[in-house]
């Protein structure tokens, strides 16, 4: 019965499969909106891995349909150094404008977020926020500190006033925000040449706009360098290329929030999750080492993966890749051996690692198809969860059954005396003809009797009164 039960499920799942492979090709493709495009991603919160690939990915849609600007609404304290240096270099070598700009009204961009904002082709706050405070600090045992350390403070300073020079800031403001944890309010980064526009919404900031072109000339050092300047300027620069606004306040505007990949991974990201993570992982697999059978380990090794993820220890695309192969193995050896544990655990793989190895947007596939994309793994995922509870609970019963083959199937049934049973003799029992012995008194033949036992090949009974 479970033989043929584990069959069907092999036909289901391949069936299913099937059916999600072919749903999937069919998905069409995403279509450029046009040349008057503005893409929007906001981030709120600390600038960690999960936002790095978010605005990354992001910023690759964003090109790839041909935007006109890219806008980060940014409030943020900062965040990890490796993220925000990645999103620097991501932001000075994009096709499209990159315009860094501090909301919500009261909204701050301390430490990286100032750095983010040097590196845009467009630096904007809105009224009541804040930029600055960039000196590095460390995590230690007794807490966060600043670093002092006088390497670490003229490599930053320098990085940020490079950024500035490219920008066409001022480089002297922006290295005091390293070395004096300066921090400034709109006004008075617009007056000392920090940020080049104070907007409160994004369509005040799409007007303003519209009277600006964005230059890229040739400087003093022969380097190529971006600025914002008025329209009626423009003419006066030898640019390499201009890129006018004009008509932007009637652009589309696309709000990229992110993707499930993203929200998983920053999940993980947080310290008490991933210390969580790994602290149940350990445990786990101590349990499944001491108790083998129960599945134990194989959830305690998915907690320690996550938690290597959580803390940066393990590549994502690794972890992701990892995560799908063992959870394709584990529900081949389930379908074979139909244990239960291995394919709920193989199925939790999937769902997991499709999450982490799905992107958020992709330049040949709409963001509606890679959310059904989602939808599928997700659905396939619970679909082999469910069915295989299915398996567990029928393997169960199946083992709490008595056997219905040998002797022991005749326990309980009744049957007719062939032989005189004194002390043994022959009975028929279910049409068939077995050597019997009374447990009671002899008995006649053509007397009915009822078996109660058996003694090896021998059945023992006993007569049935009326």
């Amino acid at each position: 019965m479970v033989t043929s039960l584990l069959k069907k499920l092999e036909r289901a799942f391949c069936a299913l499969l099937a059916a999600l492979l072919l749903a999937s090709s069919l998905t069409s493709y995403a279509q450029p909106y046009g040349s008057n495009k503005v893409v929007v991603v906001k981030v709120s919160g600390e600038i960690v891995p999960a936002v790095e690939r978010s605005l990354t990915n992001a910023l690759s849609y964003a090109e790839s349909t041909g935007a006109r600007l890219f806008v980060v609404e940014l409030n943020t304290s900062g965040g990890l150094a490796s993220c925000v240096e990645n999103l620097m270099v991501a932001f000075e070598n994009s096709s499209v404008p990159v315009c860094v700009y501090v909301y919500p009204r009261g909204a701050r961009a301390w430490s990286g977020g100032t750095y983010l904002l040097m590196a845009s082709h467009i630096a904007a706050m809105a009224s009541g926020t804040t930029i600055g405070s960039c000196q590095p600090v460390e995590e230690t045992p007794s807490g966060v500190k600043p670093i002092s350390d006088e390497k670490y403070i003229n490599a930053l300073s320098e990085l940020l006033a490079n950024h500035a020079r490219l920008h066409s800031r001022n480089e002297e403001v922006a290295k005091r925000f390293v070395t004096e944890n300066l921090n400034l309010g709109p006004s008075e980064a617009l007056s000392m040449g920090v940020v080049e526009l104070v907007a409160d919404d994004l369509s005040e900031l799409l007007q303003k706009l519209e009277g600006y072109v964005l230059i890229e000339y040739l400087g003093s050092g022969g380097e190529r360098v971006w600025k914002l300047v008025p329209r009626a300027e423009a003419a006066s620069y030898e640019a390499v290329q201009k890129i006018s606004f004009e008509g932007i306040s009637h652009a589309q505007v696309e709000e990229l929030g992110m993707g499930l990949g993203e929200i998983a991974l920053s999940t993980l990201q947080q310290p008490l999750v991933a210390t969580l993570l790994l602290t149940l992982g350990l445990l786990l697999l101590i349990i499944g080492i001491k108790t083998p059978g129960y599945g134990a380990e194989l959830f305690g090794a998915i907690c320690i993966v996550l938690g290597l993820v959580a803390l940066g220890e393990l590549g994502v695309n690794i972890a992701a890749a990892i995560l799908m192969a063992l959870g394709l193995a584990l529900i081949g050896v389930e379908l074979k051996k139909g244990i239960g544990a291995l394919g709920v655990a193989g199925a939790l793989c999937i769902v997991l690692g499709g999450l982490l190895l799905m992107p958020s947007y992709q330049w040949m596939i709409s963001p509606e198809a890679l959310w059904r994309v989602w939808i599928y793994t997700l659905l396939l995922g619970l679909f082999v969860a469910s069915v295989l509870t299915v398996v567990v609970y029928k393997v169960a019963v199946a083992r709490k059954q008595k056997v219905l083959v040998g002797a022991d199937a005749l326990l309980g049934e009744e049957g007719v005396c062939t032989r005189d049973i004194d002390p043994a003799g022959e009975v028929r029992i279910m049409g068939q003809i077995w050597r019997a012995k009374s447990v009671d008194r002899a008995i006649s033949r053509g007397e009915r009797v009822r078996v109660v036992g058996r003694d090896g090949l021998m059945l023992l009974v006993k007569p049935v009164e009326e």
